[in-house]
C-alpha cells in the first residue's frame, strides 16, 4: 500500500518565489483531487526532488528561481487541463472551467516538492444532494503515480470504484499504474442519507485513447527539467 502525506499548498501565482515552509510534503510524486461541495476541485499535480543529490538539488533550485521556466510549466499546465475539461464538458453537458493556475514550491527534510495547480469547476455532478465524480477518470485514464481523491467538507465516501489502496476518513488514494476503467466515486452528506432519486443515472462516455491521460503528461516538462540539469 502507497501512504501519502497530506499536503496544504500555498499556491504561488506564476512567476513568483514561493517560500520555504516546515510544513509536510508529499512522500511521492502524486496526483491529487480535493473536491468542493458545489462540484468545483482543487487539482494538484506534485514531482518531488531528491534533494540529497546534486542534480536533483540543482535542478529544483534552478526551477524555483527561474521565473520563465515556472510561468511555462504552469501555463503548459493550465493549457493541458483546458484541454481536458473542454473535452469533458463536451461529453457530459455539464459546464466546466479551469482557472486560478499556479505552481508552489516546498521542502521538507531530502525532499523537494514541485506542485502544479488549477481550479477546475463542475468537475463532479451534483446529482440531488450527491456529488458523484467519474469524468474524465472513468475511461483510458493511467497514472505513474498515485491518484488522491478528498471529500468535500460535509460529506462522505458512500461508494467507489475501482476500491482505493488506501482510505481514510478525508481521503481515498490509489496507486500508480491502477486499472480505472469505470471508475465513479460518490460523495453523501455525512449527516443524512440521498432521497430515493438521487441516483447515480446512465453511464457517460468517457475519453478517447491518450485524451484523458493528458493530465500527467504536464509533468513530463518537469522531469525533463531535472533530467537536463543533472548532466
Amino acid at each position: 500500500m502507497i501512504a501519502l502525506l497530506v499536503t496544504v499548498s500555498v499556491t504561488a501565482p506564476a512567476g513568483a518565489k514561493a517560500n520555504q515552509t516546515s510544513e509536510a510534503v508529499a512522500a511521492e510524486p502524486a496526483f491529487g483531487v480535493a473536491l468542493e461541495a458545489d462540484g468545483s476541485a482543487h487539482v494538484t499535480l506534485a514531482t518531488t526532488f531528491n534533494l540529497t543529490t546534486d542534480g536533483e538539488r540543482q535542478a529544483f533550485q534552478a526551477l524555483r528561481q527561474n521565473e520563465t521556466a515556472r510561468e511555462q510549466r504552469t501555463e503548459r499546465f493550465a493549457a493541458r487541463m483546458r484541454a481536458i475539461a473542454t473535452r469533458a464538458e463536451n461529453e457530459t453537458g455539464r459546464a466546466m472551467q479551469i482557472t486560478d493556475a499556479g505552481i508552489s514550491f516546498r521542502e521538507r527534510n531530502d525532499t523537494g516538492v514541485v506542485t502544479l495547480s488549477v481550479t477546475w469547476d463542475g468537475l463532479a455532478a451534483q446529482q440531488g444532494d450527491r456529488l458523484v465524480l467519474k469524468e474524465p477518470f472513468d475511461s483510458e485514464f493511467s497514472l505513474d503515480r498515485p491518484f488522491r481523491v478528498t471529500r468535500p467538507d460535509g460529506y462522505e465516501l458512500a461508494s467507489v470504484s475501482p476500491e482505493p489502496t488506501e482510505r481514510s476518513q478525508n481521503d481515498a488514494v490509489w496507486s500508480g499504474g491502477t486499472d480505472f476503467d469505470g471508475f465513479e466515486a460518490t460523495f453523501a452528506p455525512s449527516n443524512g442519507e440521498a432521497g430515493a432519486d438521487d441516483g447515480l443515472g446512465g453511464s457517460v462516455p468517457g475519453f478517447s485513447v491518450g485524451t484523458a491521460v493528458l493530465a500527467v503528461l504536464a509533468g513530463v516538462g518537469l522531469l525533463m527539467y531535472r533530467d537536463r540539469c543533472r548532466r
